[in-house]
């Protein structure tokens, strides 16, 4: 065979990688589509028990293919606070486990019904022609990414068989390679690479199988295969490493656990593979013949027991590798929250998955609505005791409030373009109006700031009377605030409810106060510019109340279903 012959052959290796990936990927964002919001809610609700956090992580990393995508998911949710160091530690322990169920399918690729998986990718695009309802398009799109995982390495498979044939000195370069640590650190280095241990599995299927079935000895032996397992579970790690850069201790923390969790693994069974007896034994237990089937099962088989046996040895040591990855790496100083110009819950690790993404995008929406809540407060407290001391810390929390609408719209858009349900399309679209109204309350609030600077420069303030009906107003919106909270972060029709009577509450308040206060102007019971404050102040309150509660209207374009009656309301969809 000639070089361009080779050259083919290589580029037709390239084209079976890449459609094997491809379809890893359309399996992976399909499945997680399908399961997104059990997902979320099975990450977000995890107890600290140890054995839940091990299901929780391997069932995650099973229906995602890929325990580097599940540990960056995780470092995302230790990043905002949601998971606990602990927990994370069981997750990471579980996630290990969850990605061999990939390896152990793409072994039955030696099975002479491979050619029955591939077509799984017919029958998908077959469907996808014909049904253009949602859910069939979704499972399509399964069985579309199913299928093409068999193409991409049955096409791997006899290009390989064909360079060998074509170049049979191949053979002798890989053979030539046996050092166990050169293996490891070559499994290592390429997972790292590719930031994929099911896709370095498949190589290594592939570069085992390939030339047994034309009476070859494949390009590389079992016994150095194992090897270069062991170094691709420390080259996974890589993914969580880079992913923690620039987040919280306790992220860094967790990918660090990962780490040490993989290396100690690692370490045991590269001690016990220098055993000769233990070797022997271990060999016999996992490793189950020469040809084609028994390799390819071999591969996969001590992939999971190598995952399995180590999170079986570590699991009773999980607080005291906690206690030790919290020595290693130290708590940073806490600043206030306000002065920093982040984001706190959402988060690119988390557009892996775009059912996580729109939760936290929910989470980072009530972040927002409470530093809102919390400048209209303070601007309410200054301009009743005509006080700026905390002008600056309003100013900054402003700034937060600014910089939160416009990271949210940002992050909103690129969730908006990933592969998302009709639901999360539909939430999507009214939180852009959300992160409005917040921005607007925040602006409301702003105004009031610069009424008491006002009447700070004139060396005046409100009437005992003025002040009582300021404070009554206050409640209504905080009740308000609390409601439409309740309403937003929990779909709670009641809630939207109680938000809609407080919202009419302050609307009569604002024209019984105007009234009012008209009437103290013609006693000369105030000044005419105190008047001016007054009744611009009270257009504000209106103003931040009708925005509050156009968050807490939102969930009326996602929830649907429910009925909620009174004597004078009804809210239905």
């Amino acid at each position: 065979m000639n070089g361009w012959e080779i050259a083919k052959n290589v580029l037709l290796l390239l084209a079976g990688l890449g459609a094997m990936m491809f379809g890893m990927q359309v399996l992976s964002d399909n499945l997680t589509k399908a399961s997104g919001k059990k997902m979320r809610v099975a990450l977000s609700r995890l107890s600290s028990n140890r054995f839940k956090g091990i299901v929780v992580g391997g069932a995650v990393s099973a229906v995602i293919h890929s325990s580097a995508a599940t540990t960056v998911m995780v470092v995302g949710l230790v990043n905002s606070g949601i998971l606990s160091l602990f927990q994370a530690a069981s997750i990471i322990m579980g996630a290990n486990i969850g990605t061999t169920v990939t390896g152990l399918m793409l072994s039955l690729q030696s099975l002479p019904i491979t050619e029955i998986f591939a077509a799984l990718a017919f029958i998908g695009i077959a469907m996808l022609l014909f049904c253009k309802k949602p859910f069939v398009k979704v499972i399509s799109y399964i069985l579309i990414g199913f299928g093409l995982l068999f193409v991409g390495m049955n096409v791997m498979k006899v290009s390989m068989n064909l360079i060998i044939e074509g170049a049979p000195g191949i053979n002798d370069l890989f053979w030539k390679v046996k050092n166990p640590f050169l293996l490891l650190l070559l499994g290592a280095a390429l997972t790292a690479i590719m930031q994929s241990s099911t896709t370095m599995t498949a190589i290594l299927i592939v570069l085992a199988t390939s030339g047994i079935e034309t009476g070859g000895a494949g390009l590389i032996d079992l016994q150095s295969a194992i090897y270069v397992v062991l170094g691709m579970n420390l080259g996974t790690c890589a993914t969580s490493l880079i992913a923690s850069i620039g987040a919280n201790t306790n992220s860094v923390r967790a990918a660090m656990f990962h780490l040490m969790f993989n290396l100690f693994g690692t370490l045991i069974f590269f001690c016990l593979l220098f055993i000769a007896p233990l070797r022997s034994w271990l060999i016999d237990c996992v490793l189950f013949g020469d040809d084609v089937s028994k390799i390819a099962y071999s591969i996969a088989i001590f992939h999971a027991v190598f995952n399995l046996t180590t999170t079986t040895l570590l699991v009773p040591f999980i607080t005291p590798l906690v206690k030790l990855v919290s020595k290693i790496v130290p708590e940073k100083k806490s600043k206030n929250e306000d002065d920093q110009l982040h984001l706190r819950y959402i988060d690119e690790r988390f557009l892996a998955n775009s059912a996580i993404a729109v939760g936290e995008c929910k989470r980072e929406i009530c972040y927002m609505a409470e530093r809102a809540y919390k400048n209209y407060l303070l601007s309410m407290d200054s301009i009743i005791a005509v006080d700026l001391s905390k002008k600056d810390e309003f100013d900054r929390r402003e700034a937060k409030i600014n910089f939160l609408n416009r990271e949210i719209a940002k992050y909103l858009v690129r969730v908006s373009s990933m592969n998302i349900s009709d639901e999360d399309e539909q939430i999507i679209a009214t939180y852009y109006h959300v992160i409005t109204d917040l921005e607007r309350v925040g602006d409301y609030a702003e105004n009031i700031m610069e009424y008491t600077q006002r009447l700070s420069d004139d060396g005046s303030k409100f009437s005992p009377a003025a002040i009582d009906e300021l404070k009554e107003i206050v409640n209504a919106i905080s009740n308000l605030y609390l409601s439409t909270v309740q309403a937003f972060n929990t779909q709670d029709l009641n809630a939207l409810l109680q938000a809609e009577i407080y919202e009419d509450s302050v609307d009569e308040m604002k024209e019984k106060l105007s009234a009012a206060h008209i009437e103290r102007l013609e006693n000369k019971e105030c000044t005419v510019e105190n008047g001016a404050v007054f009744l611009s102040l009270l257009n504000d309150l209106e103003r931040i109340a009708d925005h509050f509660f156009n968050v807490a209207k939102s969930i009326k374009e996602y929830t649907q279903g429910i009925v909620v009656q009174t004597e004078n309301v009804v809210i239905k969809n």
